[in-house]
């Protein structure tokens, strides 16, 4: 006498077995139901906790934006002697880190200084940290005249780790006679990748 479809079901569930599909037969499963059932659980957990991983490495979260400067780091004063003073921070081929800064003048001073300072993005603790800094000084003596009105250095980092956010600080220092001018500036932060 042939098997029905219900009866075959109906057995499986009571005796744990697997129906063999286009036919009508049936074996016992050593582990039964519940392991079969255990077995899909991990598997589509599995699958779901992997949709959950990120496509590519793990980049941290950009710092939040500063909106007391103008977009490029630039920072005018209506000094004395200073007219502008420009901080830029660019991603270079090779995990290089570029670096502008400038300094104009209303007229001819002494000497310029540079000061700039290089700061990574600790994501865990939410802050920026310095990781370098350097001085540049140019003055009067050895410099061309009217020179010291547009002064500038361009030059790139190597050697900090990739895939990390950085920003520039920077202080634009004129001397003129026995006058001191100065102006602060401040990029946002880029994620350095290359």
């Amino acid at each position: 006498m042939p098997l029905s479809k219900s009866c075959i079901t109906r057995a499986c569930l009571k005796t744990h077995c697997i129906v063999q599909p286009g036919t009508r037969s049936f074996q016992t499963h050593p582990g039964g139901i519940k392991k079969i059932m255990s077995r899909m659980f991990e598997k589509i957990v599995f699958i779901i906790l992997i949709s959950l991983l990120p496509a590519g490495p793990a980049l941290s979260q950009p710092p939040p934006a500063d909106d007391s400067y103008q977009p490029g780091g630039q920072k005018k004063l209506s000094g004395k002697y200073i007219s502008t003073g420009t901080l830029r921070i660019s991603n270079e081929s090779k995990g290089q880190i570029g670096v502008y800064m400038q300094t104009l003048t209303h007229k001819d001073v002494d000497a310029s200084i540079f000061y700039i300072f290089l700061d990574r993005w600790i994501e865990s603790e939410e802050r920026w940290a310095n990781v370098g800094d350097l001085e540049f000084s140019y003055d009067k003596e050895t410099s061309s005249p009217g020179e010291l009105k547009s002064k500038s250095v361009s030059f790139h980092v190597k050697g900090q780790p990739k895939k990390c956010y950085y920003r520039l600080r920077g202080v634009h220092v004129i001397i003129s006679g026995d006058h001191r001018e100065m102006l602060s500036s401040r990029t946002d932060g880029i994620l350095i990748t290359k």
